[in-house]
C-alpha cells in the first residue's frame, strides 16, 4: 500500500486531482521512489511522532488547563481564547500510515500479528483523542478517500467512535496475545516490538477509555475481566515511554531545542503550589526551581498579557526546573501512558465498585509509581504516604487530585478527568474570556468549514451547541450513572 493514501478532504482535498487520465499512475510514477514502504519504517515515524507530540502538548497546554503550570507571557490559552489547537491535523495525518501498517500486517507474505496489534492500538489512541478533544469526528468514512472516493467524510457521534476504539483495543489484545516476533529492526521506539508489553498498553488504554465512558455504561464486567487477566501496565518498567537519544533536535526533548526566553514563559501555577504545600510534595523541587529570592512562588491561571507580565515582574514566580526541562536533551521523556495513571484508574474503579480490590491500595500504588518515576527514594515515598493530607480516606477529590498531578505532561488526560468528574475543582482565572465557564472541547479547524462544510454543519447541530462552541459537552461527560 502506498504511503500517500488520502484520508479526508480536510487534510488533502486541495491536493487531490478530481479528473485523471487513464495513464495517470503510469505517467506520474517515479522510478527512483519506492512504491512499497516496510512496516518498520512506518512504525518508527508513527510511534515517535505521536508520542513526542502528545507529550509536548501535555507540557505546553495540558499542564496549563489542569492548572499545574501557568504562563507569564502569551497567556491566551489559559484565558480560554481558543482557536484551532492543531491536534486534528496531528492525528489525521498519521492515521493513513497506521492504516498502512495494519494492511501490511494482514497481507500475505508480510503478515504479522504483533504489527497488527500495535497498529490497532495506535489507531484506537488517535481516534479516542480526536473524539475526546472535538466531539463528533470523521471515523467510519475517515480513510475512504482512495478506496471509496469519499473526500468529504461524515462525522460520527462519540458513542460510535468509542465502540470502535474499544473494539480495536480488544482485537489488539487478541493479536498481541499470539506473541509473534518481528525479525530485524522493528521500528518501534516504545517497546521495540515486544508483543507482551504492547498487550499491556492496549489493555491499559482499555481501562482508561472504559472509565471515561462509565457515566454512560456499566463497564464493571469489562474492567474486572482485564484486571483478572493481569495483562496491563502494573509497574514502571511497563511504562509506554520514549527515551530521547539527543543525537538531533528531532530526537531530543523539544524544550531543549528552543530559546531560553520561550522556556522562561512557563511558571509554577498557584493551584499546583497549593497542592504541593498541602501534601509536602517532593515533586515541587523536581519540576520547578525556587525564584531569585529562594522562595516558591506561583502565578495564577488566566491572567491577561499585561497582568501576567506585571505579576511576573513583581513576584518572580518559580520557573520550571532548567536542568531537567531545558539544558538536558535526554533527561525528560515522552510517554503515552504510565503505571501511575493505571493505578489511579483502578483506585477509582474500586472506589466506585466497578472492580474488586482495595481503592486505598491502588491509590497508594499510584502515588508510589509517580514519585518513583521522578526519582524519589522508597524511604521518602513511605514518609509521604503517611502525611495526614495524603492518606487515603475514600475521597474521590483527593484521589483525582493526586491523579491529576501524576498526569503531568500526559497530553490532556487530566482535563478529560475534570470534564467527567468535576474533580479536582478548578476555577477560571481573573481575566477569563469564556464567561466564567471551564471549556470542554476544542474548536474544529477552520478548514473544515471550507472543505467539508455540510458535514461540519451537521456535526455542530447534532452536538446541540450554539455553533462550534468550546462549552458544548460530549456524550461521555453527560451521563448520569454517577
Amino acid at each position: 500500500m502506498k504511503t500517500s493514501n488520502v484520508i479526508t478532504s480536510l487534510l488533502f482535498a486541495g491536493s487531490v486531482l478530481v479528473s485523471c487520465t487513464e495513464n495517470f499512475e503510469e505517467i506520474n510514477s517515479n522510478p527512483n521512489a519506492p512504491e512499497q514502504v516496510s512496516a518498520n519504517l512506518l512504525l518508527s515515524t508513527v510511534t515517535s511522532e505521536i508520542t513526542r507530540q502528545l507529550t509536548q502538548e501535555g507540557y505546553s497546554d495540558g499542564n496549563t488547563i489542569t492548572q499545574l503550570m501557568a504562563k507569564n507571557n502569551f497567556p491566551g490559552f489559559s484565558q480560554f481564547d481558543w482557536g484551532d489547537q492543531g491536534m486534528w491535523n496531528l492525528f489525521y495525518s498519521y492515521l493513513p500510515e497506521i492504516n498502512d501498517i495494519l494492511e501490511i500486517s494482514r497481507a500475505e507474505g508480510t503478515q504479522n500479528a504483533t504489527y497488527e496489534g500495535i497498529a490497532l492500538t495506535m489507531r484506537a489512541l488517535c481516534f479516542a483523542n480526536l473524539t475526546d478533544l472535538y466531539g463528533y469526528v470523521p471515523y467510519t468514512e475517515a480513510m475512504s478517500g482512495e478506496s471509496s472516493g469519499i473526500f468529504t467524510p461524515k462525522y460520527d457521534d462519540q458513542e460510535t467512535v468509542y465502540n470502535g476504539v474499544l473494539q480495536d483495543l480488544a482485537d489488539a489484545d487478541a493479536a498481541l496475545a499470539k506473541g509473534e516476533t518481528i525479525a530485524g529492526s522493528t521500528g518501534d521506539v516504545i517497546y521495540d516490538g515486544d508483543a507482551a508489553q504492547w498487550r499491556k498498553l492496549a489493555n491499559s488504554l482499555r481501562l482508561r477509555y472504559l472509565m471515561r465512558i462509565s457515566k454512560r455504561r456499566d463497564v464493571s464486567a469489562e474492567m474486572q475481566a482485564i484486571v483478572n487477566a493481569g495483562n496491563y501496565i502494573s509497574n514502571n518498567a511497563d511504562n509506554a515511554t520514549l527515551v530521547y537519544s539527543g543525537t538531533s533536535n528531532t530526537d531530543s526533548w523539544p524544550e531543549s531545542t528552543g530559546r531560553i526566553g520561550g522556556f522562561d514563559e512557563k511558571s509554577l501555577c498557584t493551584t499546583l503550589l497549593d497542592y504541593f504545600e498541602l501534601f509536602n510534595d517532593p515533586r515541587l523541587d523536581i519540576w520547578f526551581d525556587r525564584n531569585s529570592d529562594g522562595e516558591w512562588v506561583g502565578i495564577p491561571i488566566g491572567l491577561n498579557q499585561d497582568n501576567a507580565r506585571a505579576y511576573d515582574d513583581q513576584y518572580s514566580p518559580s520557573r520550571l526546573d532548567v536542568e531537567l526541562f531545558y539544558f538536558s536533551r535526554t533527561a525528560a521523556q515522552a510517554y503515552i501512558m504510565k503505571n501511575s495513571e493505571v493505578q489511579f484508574i483502578l483506585a477509582e474503579a474500586a472506589e466506585r465498585g466497578f472492580i474488586t480490590g482495595s481503592a486505598e491500595t491502588y491509590y497508594n500504588e499510584g502515588i508510589r509509581a509517580s514519585l518513583s518515576y521522578w526519582g524519589v527514594s522508597d524511604a521518602d515515598i513511605e514518609i509521604y504516604l503517611q502525611g495526614a493530607e495524603v492518606q487515603y480516606d475514600g475521597s474521590l477529590e483527593l484521589l483525582l487530585t493526586q491523579k491529576t498531578i501524576a498526569l503531568w505532561n500526559v497530553d490532556y488526560q487530566g482535563w478529560m478527568d475534570y470534564r467527567r468528574t468535576g474533580m479536582p475543582a478548578l476555577e477560571t482565572g481573573p481575566d477569563d474570556l469564556n464567561g466564567g465557564r471551564y471549556p470542554v472541547r476544542f474548536l474544529y479547524p477552520s478548514s473544515e468549514q471550507t472543505l467539508n462544510k455540510a458535514n461540519y454543519d451537521a456535526a455542530v447541530q447534532a452536538m446541540g451547541g450554539e455553533g462550534d462552541d468550546i462549552n458544548t459537552p460530549g456524550w461521555w461527560e453527560t451521563g448520569n450513572r454517577y
